[in-house]
This record gives structure tokens, sequence and C-alpha cells, in this order.
């Protein structure tokens, strides 16, 4: 346990005013060709493919919870058909063969529910909910994720920046210095060497100004690739040096103070929620030892063609039919004609109207041992998920304490840079004025410059160290995106 000690940033950086309400919000952008941090973390959480993934993952889980919630519920399916029957068949009222073609036409809706089937059904919706809440947890982890990032890029920028305006500044002041140089050895008051060691002190400011140029370029363009903005089009980000009021960061490391950051980070509670959906999934294995029970039932009619009815009839004649014993007198019956119509199409509905209700019982006695096989890697599943959550809070301990010795590190770097470069201005102006009188020579003059511009090197990189530790500390470990507001 250790206290970080009170820590004052007297020459911060303006980050542009960036709320945490802008930050996630999805608020249109103004076209512009400067860009604030704040809208480069719109645009980043808008465009970046990244994001754009996690949210498409969460979607995704969001089916699942909706149809395992579906899933309780009972299915309804409707069937129509029409079938032809085309060859011979019996006529039912002439009972001879006859070569038509009969068409059908058949109505049924069917109905199921699984009334229990071991509680898997219910089971799978708390596990889709844990799976749910733990997606949307993952995109606001990455949000955050791309937050920083941004941030990190912005600042590099900033940094490239003003060290390319200190290489100008510092250039043009060498440049002077030259032609001063060669007016006094004009005058015979300077020799060629003098002249020619500021020569070669300006040539090489003009070469570390072409190097902080491409460096400035490059960082530009790493952050608007992170913003995935169109190439051609025009990017550049806004003037935002501008002094801060002190910054406090005092904390104390405890166990209390880790169990804070665990509660706030939303990768450590995406896995708890899916450590809990894998426990669920154990429940979900061992019902499918249970029986299971579904009740169904079918409404159904049909219609034909060939189902007819007698609508009158007509005597034809006379055909013998047999023998009377004894007299040997020949019987008779009339042969008919009749006249057979199709019957009407809602008398068949409703006369072959038919339901159907029944219950099924399932039960399982033997499938190979693959329940068996699917509870043993449920249990599995479980023992992965908590060591993963294991592992990831073993690795936020070691993270969190790292960032906050490097916060301590940076900072007093960044004091001890301040009064360096404090004192090395002052220098360079007590040898100049010491130059003016006669009194120091050039190349006293060009050592105390350079290391002027070295001074003023290490303060930068100092200054955005510190701040950038500064950021990640209260960004992903304080959850203060508050803390974008004074940057």
């Amino acid at each position: 346990m250790f206290m970080i000690r009170r820590t004052t940033f007297s020459r911060f950086l303006f980050f542009g005013g960036c709320l945490i309400g802008s930050v996630f919000s999805n608020s249109p952008l103004h076209a512009q060709t400067k860009y604030r941090l704040s809208e480069c973390v719109q645009i980043a959480l808008k465009n970046n493919p990244d994001i754009l993934l996690s949210a498409v993952g969460m979607a995704n889980a969001k089916i699942e919870m909706e149809q395992s919630l579906l899933n309780l519920s009972p299915t309804v399916n409707g069937s129509v058909g029409q079938y032809y029957q085309s060859g011979r068949s019996i006529d039912r009222f002439s009972n001879q063969f006859v070569q038509t073609t009969v068409g059908n036409s058949s109505f049924q809706l069917q109905g199921n529910w699984i009334v229990f089937a071991g509680g898997q059904l219910r089971n799978a919706v708390k596990q889709t909910k844990y799976n749910y809440q733990a997606s949307s947890l993952d995109l606001e982890q990455s949000k955050r994720n791309m937050a920083l990032s941004v941030s990190l890029a912005y600042l590099q920028v900033m940094q490239a920046r003003e060290q390319l305006k200190a290489a100008k500044l510092n250039s043009e002041a060498l440049q002077q210095d030259l032609k001063r140089t060669e007016k006094l050895q004009a005058l015979g008051a300077a020799n060629e060497g003098v002249v020619l060691a500021a020569r070669a002190q300006y040539f090489n400011a003009r070469s570390q100004e072409t190097q902080a140029s491409n460096q400035y370029k490059n960082r530009l363009l790493n952050l608007k690739g992170l913003l995935a903005i169109p190439f051609e089009q025009s990017f550049e980000i806004a003037e935002n040096d501008v002094s801060l009021p002190s910054l406090t960061l005092g904390v104390t490391l405890s166990s209390e103070f880790m169990d804070s950051i665990l509660s706030k980070r939303a990768d450590y509670q995406s896995l708890s929620y899916r450590a809990k959906a894998a426990e669920i999934g154990v429940k979900i294995a061992k019902g499918a030892y249970m029986p299971s029970l579904s009740m169904g039932g079918s409404l159904s009619t049909i219609y034909s063609d060939n189902a007819k009815r007698i609508a009158g009839y007509t005597i034809t004649g006379f055909q013998p039919i047999g023998i009377v014993q004894g007299s040997n007198e020949i019987v008779e019956a009339p042969t008919f004609s009749y006249n057979a119509q199709t019957i009407e199409f809602n008398n068949q509905i409703k006369d072959n109207f038919g339901q159907a209700f029944g219950a099924t019982l399932s039960v399982p006695i033997f499938g190979q041992l693959q329940n068996h096989s699917q509870v043993k890697r449920a249990q599995v599943a479980v023992t992965q998920s908590q060591l993963n959550q294991l592992r990831l809070k073993q690795s936020i301990i070691n993270e969190v304490t790292l960032a906050f010795q490097n916060f301590e590190n940076a900072s007093a770097q960044y004091d001890a840079a301040e009064q360096n470069y404090e004192m090395q201005k002052r220098n360079l102006e007590f040898v100049q004025k010491r130059m003016d009188l006669g009194q120091s020579t050039i190349f006293e003059l060009q050592l105390a410059k350079n290391n002027e511009v070295s001074a003023f090197q290490s303060f930068l990189n100092a200054k955005y160290e510190a701040t950038l530790r500064y950021l990640i500390i209260e960004t992903l470990y304080l959850n203060n995106l508050e803390a974008l507001n004074q940057f």
C-alpha cells in the first residue's frame, strides 16, 4: 500500500472540453477541418470497426435473449394443400373403373406446447440474459478503450505539433544568429571557424525541424486512421494550447480500492456475467436427463371434387338377377342412371372438419451418454470462465499497481524536467547577455542553446507522459470520464 502524492501540472494541455455526455453521444458533427478531442472520440465510436463489431455482438445477444423468451410459448403452424390425382379408379356409384382426374384440397392447423423440459427453456432465458448483459458491458469497455486510444493519439499529435513549433522557432533564431555572425565576420570581428560553427548549428536545427515535421504528419495520419476518416478528407486538430489549474490525484492503493476498481471495470463484470451464464449451462445440460412433456392439437378438413351426392335418377330398363326356384321364373331388377353432383365446398369443409388433441411424454433412457458428456462439457466451461475471470482480476491488479507507479514516476520526472528547463532558459539568457557584452564566446552560447533545446524536449516528453498516465488512471481505473473535461 502506498499513497500517490499530490502532483501539480502547471502547464498541462487543453484537450478540447470533452464532456462525458458528448463522448458517448451520437450528436451529428458539423462539417469542419479541425477537430477537438471530444469530436474525435465521437467519430471513432461511430466509425471504428472494433466498436461496430462489439455493437453487432450485443445485437446478436439481444436477439438470442428475445428468442429464448419466445421459446416458452406454443408453436402454431397452418398448412394448405392442393393435389390432383389422375388415373383409373372405381366409381363408387357404378362400381366400374373410370379414367378421371380428381382434385383434393386440404386445410390443417397444428399447435404444440412444451409444458416441461427439465427446466431447460427457463434456464436458457436466464443464460441468454447474462450473455446479453455481458455483451453490453463488452461494448462499454470497447468504447472506454477507444476513447483512451483516441486521447493517446490526440496527445501525440499535440506533442508533435508543439515540438514542430519549437523546432521552427529554434531554426529561425539560429538563422538570425548566423546572419549576425556573418556580419561580424565581414567586419573582421569573427573568424571563419565561428561562422562554420554557426552554420553547422543552423543546418542541424533545420534537420531537426524536418524530422519534427515528418513526425507530426505521421502522428496526424495515425489519428486519422484510428478515426477511419476517408483519406481524401482534410483533417487537423484544433488549437488547444491552454493552461489549466492544478490537478490533484491522491489515492491509497488497498484491497478495498482494488475491489472498487473491479466493480467498475466493464470487462471484469462482463466475465462475471459469462461465468454465471456458464453455471446456468450446467443446469441446462442436466435438464436433458429429465422427461419432457408436450401437448398438441390439430384442426383439419378436406375438400374433394370426387365427393358427390345423387341429385336424381331414371330407370333405363330391367335386367335379370336370378330365377325363382320351383317355377323357374326369371327375376328382373330395374337399372338406373344416376345424376351425381359434386358436394358444395362449404358443406364438405363443414362435414369433413376434424379435431385432435393429445400429450406426449418423452423419457430419456439411453442416448449413447451424450447428455452425460454435455454435462461434463458444461462443467468444464464453468471452470474456464472462472479461471478467465481470475486471470483478468490478477491482470487488472498488476495493471493498476503499475499504472499508479508509472504516474508517480512521470509526475516526479515532470517536476524535475520543468525545473531543469527553467534553469536552462535562465542560463541561456545569462550567456546571451554576456555574449552581447563581449564576455562570452559563440561556443558557450551554442552550448547553452543546445542545453536549452534538449531540456525543452525533455520537458515536453515529461509533460505529455504525465498527462497520459493521469488519463489512464482517471478513465480506466477511477472510472472518471469527467476528467476529460479538464483537457
